[in-house]
């Protein structure tokens, strides 16, 4: 079975072009809480990533090395030592983009396929492209990501893919770009369904 999915350059690219993303501020701090240590953090990420990754592949110590030079803020410090397993999407969002494009590197470093599902998983959390149709599929995606039943190189492909290209910018486009898009994504929605069906996916 081919899966694929329906990208909308042709409605967006002309925006995306001229879009500048605008920089993420770093969270707050927390009141009243003892703050972490990035090898707390670390070893935190390392114990929640465990089922995913080969059991020689520790990350604890870059990852330690990379909280350091990126001045991980108290917030994602705390999220991450405590982080249970899924909750690497919910913890990386403490960060800013820069630093959770490379904490995400670090972790995907061993070409671990689960640590990609994992990660294309993650990434798919933070994105909001504010098309209901554009969403709708997106969260169709993460779906699938989880189901067993779609070989794991396809559903880290797809998932990347997807991430990939939605992470391009898309505010501020024109109504007539919206409605392509919305189309699009609900052809793309529909398809994706139907193979997902097929496959066994719940």
């Amino acid at each position: 079975m081919r899966w694929s999915i329906l990208l909308v350059a042709a409605a967006c690219s002309s925006q995306q072009s001229s879009e500048v993303r605008e920089p993420t501020s770093h969270p707050g701090t927390l009141a009243n809480v003892t703050t972490r240590t990035c090898k707390e953090a670390a070893l935190g990420i390392e114990s929640a990533t465990r089922g995913v990754r080969e059991p020689d592949n520790s990350v604890a110590g870059p990852l330690t090395l990379r909280c350091h030079e990126d001045a991980w803020p108290i917030a994602a410090l705390e999220c991450f030592a405590t982080m249970r397993e899924g909750d690497l999407g919910r913890c990386a969002r403490q960060l800013p983009e820069a630093s959770r494009s490379k904490l995400f590197a670090v972790l995907g470093g061993y070409g671990d396929a689960h640590m990609g599902v994992a990660i294309a998983h993650a990434r798919l959390e933070q994105l909001s492209v504010g098309v209901q149709e554009c969403d709708a599929f997106v969260t169709a995606v993460a779906s699938v990501l989880a189901c067993d039943r779609v070989p794991i190189d396809i559903r880290v492909q797809l998932g990347q893919e997807t991430a990939d290209f939605w992470a391009l910018p898309t505010s501020r486009l024109a109504v007539e770009d919206v409605h392509r898009m919305s189309i699009v994504c609900g052809e793309s929605l529909a398809s994706l369904t139907q193979q997902a069906t097929n496959a066994g996916c719940k």
